[in-house]
């Protein structure tokens, strides 16, 4: 009885036991401590097995139906197969008496249906069982390969041979014995696989007869399409019983799809197109279906190139106005293998997941609001480009519009290392995705898709104002949708398979109990909302299957196949979903969707340079307007404050706000998401406070003034709450830009700006903050570590007076110490991510070099000045003459990178400068501040001009350093600005953060008004 799960199991415990402790320690060590106290509190048959209890088989439980014994391959005229298609088959001889069996049993069990099928399908059969049995028994097969070979059991000169001699070993019966009494387990996996397979296949073609005339009728003009002559396999995954995908070769030449469900989704998805197409004067291509209540046929849709320009353009609107049904029915997952570029049209063929229930019933946070609407968005459907698993410089494209074969997978996948050899073994290879059939493409040629963003746009809007205008009359027609059932994905297929995968290890397949528990782990952290779901998850894979979840569209309830497992699992069905989005469409709505359509098509790699945002030289006789054309910037002004309250999303209570903000994985990364703002200044809603403040300062605004007072009372609780407990605070990071000095130097610039003192007193509760996590920050830069904080503290001490902040800001500088790094000149301190040390404000010494400098000249103690010394050393040994600007060589290339920014460069350097410039009163200091900042101005003022206007690294930026520059060294103040050149990069339209975003665009252009 040990193939017995442990839900299968009636433990006696008719005697009270110690729990085994290396039971409990070898699976507290496999999924932790937590997960096993879980269990033991939540399931007696657990603590049983822990106990070693005496159990028997619950009664009613499934034991199988059919008898696997040893069978000996005695047909000399066909050799055994040891490749499948592109799979080979590693000691094929075991699998001969499990395939012999069941192609005998699929023969007796087809009755009268033999002759709807010729022997093609027999051998269709026996292949797909044997790479399915593969996949379960390859792991033990190979543990017992080493065991006889370290046992010196095996023969031949090399490993080679050996190998040969362990597959004539599979095949022999005592082996196939001693595997059934070693591993009950997995023969009760390779058993219930054969039933699973024989029950399908059998089925497939009971519908097949029972379908044959109006599969003529439909597929085939009435025409004749003859037996079944082929079973093609491994289209899909396996769901509710092994059940999948199939490809049926016909007698007639054609071939059709099989599908184990209803394909009512993908003909009421057809119909409301229809209904689009009417109106908007395009067509859409609609492949036949025979749709059944429990199975479908469908024809095969072809992958085909467009045959001009013109076509390919329709492709896109057609594209377009499926992209528009699709966010509006919150269809969801369609990935590249649901879409088919059949030449000039596209074609969604999985449409499973129709429209999405919803759990939530309100959005209880800002956070929460983002998450929602990025969901509910033109993204959540899977068309367009949109980069999920994204790591730090990683990213994976699987979106239907765009996904390209290449891409490094973000896991590992199973590989056979060192194959057909008595070395084998399992190992985990880095996987890429493979080629699909969803780019259009144009005489053999892949066409780049931001070529036709307009076209996809126009597709959208036309449909979009279509049932905009007629509302009631498409509502009439999604009235039919309201019986119908949806997919829900309640956790990614990836993980399910996964976990699937790793349950075929031969450690668990000698106990049903071992297996079963550790499929336990999908369920930590769920049991107590999800209980029910999670033993179905659980049963599923313990049957090889997939789990499959679905609900009704106008039904709360969620389903496993046909059973109901939870009676009210969502809050709003599926089609209120619809009707509530529905009402909600309008010009507001549709701007939101074309930005974030034409941000997702322009921020594709192919598409890097016109998004990099370049540096160009600005020619000395070049001539700007004396001053600013007011008429412009008003323009420019009124567009930046009326996409940031456009973009603000509030909460139920609009107790909270925030704003989706688009990020790079990392520097020089094509991979984004979109993201909730942070609280920190530079891309967070500190900064956001400190924006709309001076936005109510320069233009009163009912809208601007409700967001202000929400977000101060958001940061005042934040500081509130970190003083609780340090453990509520976004990150342990101390910077002045990404860190928590970021917080009080928001504060400090209100209380600059509106002599309100309760934000005086605010910075000083948030600097209690950052002195107590000052010690735990493993970063030394201005931007989001130690010199950001110690900058910070002297801040407090101008404003304040009071020496206390001195010291915090000592302490904050010699604990940057340990981590110096002593280079050929003087010192530096590497970046995060382990680069080399740079020079400039954001990560580099000149940014570190403003609190150490001013510490020198606050305690006049040497070792400062000493450390100041070899901090302008090392940035010194950076400076390139004849390029005139301190070079980024943080990646050990030798010409470096020559950049001019607030953020690396010139720019920089010269705010930092200046910064120092005016504290320091040291003449051979001052001389060289002077030297410093009259190379940084030349730099700067030569190539200020970018293609992004930010703040962090683009024309704003450099042009405010200009600006402060001039003014500090008494220049004539003059505008170098042309606004009627402004224009936001892709990146930066849902970016409305201070640094890297267009709120700090708009706060530099609102300080110009004046």
């Amino acid at each position: 009885m040990k193939d017995t799960y442990l839900w299968e199991r009636e433990y006696r415990k008719d005697q009270k036991k110690p729990a085994n402790e290396k039971k409990k320690q070898y699976w507290e060590q496999l999924l932790g401590e937590a997960l096993v106290s879980e269990l033991q509190k939540r399931h007696p048959d657990f603590q049983a097995y822990l106990e070693d209890q005496r159990f028997e088989r619950k009664e009613g439980t499934y034991t199988g139906s059919l008898r696997v014994e040893y069978r000996e391959w005695n047909d000399p005229s066909k050799e055994i197969r040891r490749k499948i298609g592109d799979t080979k088959l590693f000691f094929a001889e075991f699998y001969q008496p499990f395939l012999i069996t069941g192609i005998e049993e699929f023969k007796r069990q087809l009755h009268t249906g033999k002759e709807q099928i010729t022997s093609g399908v027999y051998e269709d059969f026996g292949n797909e069982l044997a790479v399915r049995l593969q996949n379960m028994a390859l792991r033990t097969l190979i543990a017992e390969m080493h065991g006889y070979k370290q046992r010196g059991m095996l023969k031949g000169a090399d490993s080679k041979e050996e190998y040969q001699d362990f597959c004539r070993i599979c095949g022999r019966k005592e082996f196939f014995y001693y595997i059934a009494a070693t591993y009950p387990v997995l023969i009760r996996c390779i058993r219930e696989r054969i039933e699973c397979q024989i029950q399908y296949y059998v089925q497939v073609v009971q519908w097949f007869r029972e379908d044959s005339d109006k599969i003529g009728e439909l597929f085939f003009d009435g025409g004749t399409q003859g037996r079944i002559t082929g079973i093609e396999s491994g289209l899909s995954d396996l769901h509710n019983g092994g059940k999948e995908v199939l490809k049926i070769c016909l007698e007639n030449g054609k071939k059709l799809l099989l599908k184990p469900r209803s394909m009512e989704n993908e003909q009421f998805f057809t119909r409301l197109l229809g209904w689009i197409s009417e109106r908007t004067g395009s067509s859409q291509y609609h492949y036949r279906i025979l749709s059944c209540r429990d199975h479908s046929w469908c024809e095969i849709v072809e992958y085909q190139s467009c045959e001009s320009e013109q076509e390919i353009r329709q492709y896109y609107r057609r594209l377009g106005e499926q992209l528009f049904l699709s966010y509006l029915l919150g269809t969801s997952d369609i990935h590249a293998e649901n879409l088919i570029a059949c030449g000039a049209y596209p074609v969604i063929v999985d449409l499973e997941a129709l429209a999405r229930p919803g759990k939530e019933i309100q959005a209880e946070s800002a956070e929460d609001a983002i998450y929602s609407w990025i969901r509910e968005s033109v993204i959540g459907t899977g068309i367009l480009p949109f980069y999920v698993w994204n790591k730090e410089g990683e990213g994976i494209d699987g979106s239907a519009i765009h996904s390209k074969k290449g891409q490094k997978l973000p896991f590992q996948i199973p590989a056979v290392a060192e194959e057909e050899t008595s070395n084998m073994y399992i190992t985990y290879r880095e996987g890429v995705t493979s080629a699909g059939r969803n780019l259009a493409w144009m005489k053999g040629k892949e066409e780049t898709i931001t070529a036709y963003v307009d076209d996809l746009l126009r597709g959208f809007s036309e449909a979009y104002q279509a049932v905009e205008k007629e509302k009631r009359s498409f509502q009439s027609v999604l009235e039919e949708g309201k019986g119908l059932k949806s997919r829900v994905v309640l956790m990614h297929t990836q993980r399910y398979a996964m976990l699937l995968n790793s349950s075929y290890h031969p450690s668990l397949l000698m106990d049903g109990a071992d297996r079963e528990i550790f499929l336990c782990s999908i369920g930590q952290g769920r049991r107590d909302r999800e209980e029910r779901i999670v033993r179905e998850e659980i049963r599923a894979l313990l049957r090889g299957d997939i789990p499959c979840f679905s609900s009704g569209m106008d039904e709360k309830s969620l389903y496993a196949g046909e059973e109901k497992c939870e009676e009210a699992f969502f809050q709003r069905t599926a089609y209120s979903r619809i009707l509530e989005r529905l009402g909600g469409i309008g010009q507001s709505d549709r701007n939101k969707q074309c930005d974030l359509i034409r941000t997702s098509m322009e921020l594709i790699p192919e598409n890097k340079e016109h998004f990099v945002n370049q540096i160009y030289e600005v020619r000395a006789d070049e001539e700007f307007e004396r001053t600013v054309n007011k008429e412009s910037l008003d323009r420019v002004i009124t567009m930046l404050s009326d996409r940031l309250c456009s973009y603000a999303l509030w909460n139920q209570k609009r107790s909270e706000v925030s704003w989706p903000v688009l990020r790079f994985a990392s520097s020089g990364s094509c991979a984004w998401q979109i993201r909730p703002m942070g609280i920190y200044f530079y891309d967070g809603l500190s900064g956001m406070l400190l924006l709309t403040t001076v936005m109510q300062e320069k233009q009163k605004s009912e809208r601007i003034e409700r967001i202000q007072k929400a977000l101060q009372r958001q940061l005042f609780r934040y500081t509130d709450e970190g003083m609780e407990d340090l453990k509520n605070l976004q990150s342990q990071n101390t910077g002045a830009y990404t860190g928590e000095s970021s917080v009080v130097y928001t504060y400090l610039k209100l209380y600059q700006l509106t002599k309100e003192a309760i934000y005086l007193q605010y910075a000083r509760k948030h600097e209690e903050i950052v002195s107590k996590i000052v010690p735990k920050d493993t970063c030394a830069d201005l931007l989001g570590g130690k010199a950001g904080a110690a900058w910070i503290f002297l801040q407090m001490f101008e404003q304040t007076g009071e020496e206390r902040y001195v010291k915090e800001a000592e302490k904050a500088v010699y604990s940057m110490l340990p981590q110096a790094v002593k280079m050929d000149c003087g010192i530096g301190w590497k970046l995060e991510t382990g680069e080399n040390p740079v020079s400039g404000m954001a990560h580099g010494n000149a940014g570190i070099l403003m609190p150490v400098l001013a510490l020198w000249e606050l305690t006049k103690k040497q070792e400062y000045e000493i450390l100041a010394e070899k901090i302008r050393e090392y940035e010194e040994s950076l400076y390139d003459e004849k390029r005139g600007n301190w070079i980024d060589r943080r990646k050990d290339k030798e010409e470096g990178e020559d950049t001019v920014a607030w953020c690396h460069g010139a720019a920089g350097i010269l705010l930092a400068r200046l910064w120092c410039y005016q504290r320091v009163t040291d003449r051979a200091w001052k001389e060289r501040l002077k030297n410093d900042i009259e190379r940084a101005y030349r730099k700067t003022e030569t190539y200020w001009k970018r293609d992004s206007w930010s703040l962090c690294h683009g024309t704003g930026g450099n042009l405010w350093i200009l600006d402060i520059a001039d003014r500090v060294l008494g220049k004539e103040q003059k505008n170098r600005m042309d606004i009627d050149e402004f224009r936001l990069l892709p990146q930066e339209r849902l970016n409305p953060g201070i640094m890297g975003g267009y709120g700090g665009i708009l706060l530099y252009l609102l300080q110009k008004i004046n």
